[in-house]
């Protein structure tokens, strides 16, 4: 029966770790888009005529802007939070799934020794597995719920840019529109 569990916990594991780069490249993409959407920005902002609405949508751009990017690199960028000192015989397991974990062993010898001592103890390599799985789900869920945001943060951003863009070009052809000899 163990066997069944490692295989059920290794599908779910690899399904995390799948879940884990998607949401990575997504937001890569996303911030890719929205440097190219800024540099459009800057293009048509000479052709803009400042006034009270365009104050308006640019601090709204700018806001949105910021939101998506602080979001991404949210997204993005990896948490370690120090932990408190712990007495040694009360100090929790390494975890041998996990880089951060891996790197509290002294060497590559005391790794290899403490995962053979727990290749022969079923049920701790699956509360091990569980707990790595666990710790992936809590990740996975605090990355998309930061791309989630910054979806919305650069929905908003586009949208304001773009009505920005197209007020310019409304305000550009009412004025040839108003020229003498035009139609």
């Amino acid at each position: 029966m163990p066997n069944v569990s490692f295989q059920l916990l290794f599908q779910v594991l690899n399904s995390e770790q799948s879940i884990l780069a998607r949401t990575d490249q997504k937001a890569y993409t996303l911030l890719s888009i929205l440097g190219v959407f800024m540099v459009f920005f800057i293009v048509y902002y000479r052709m803009m005529t400042i006034n009270l609405f365009i104050l308006v949508l640019l601090a709204v751009y700018f806001l949105a802007a910021m939101v998506t990017i602080l979001s991404l690199v949210r997204t993005l960028l990896p948490r370690f939070r120090p932990t408190a000192s712990i007495p040694e015989e009360s100090a929790p397991e390494p975890n041998p799934t996990f880089f951060g974990g891996i790197r509290e062993f002294d060497s590559s010898e005391a790794y290899y020794r403490y995962m053979k001592d727990l290749e022969a103890d079923d049920d701790r390599a699956l509360q091990q597995l569980s707990g790595q799985v666990y710790a992936l789900a809590g990740i996975n869920w605090f990355k998309n719920a930061q791309l989630r945001w910054a979806m919305y943060a650069f929905t908003i951003t586009i949208a304001t840019e773009l009505v920005m863009i197209l007020s310019t070009f409304v305000k550009m052809g009412l004025e040839f529109l108003s020229e003498p000899g035009m139609p």
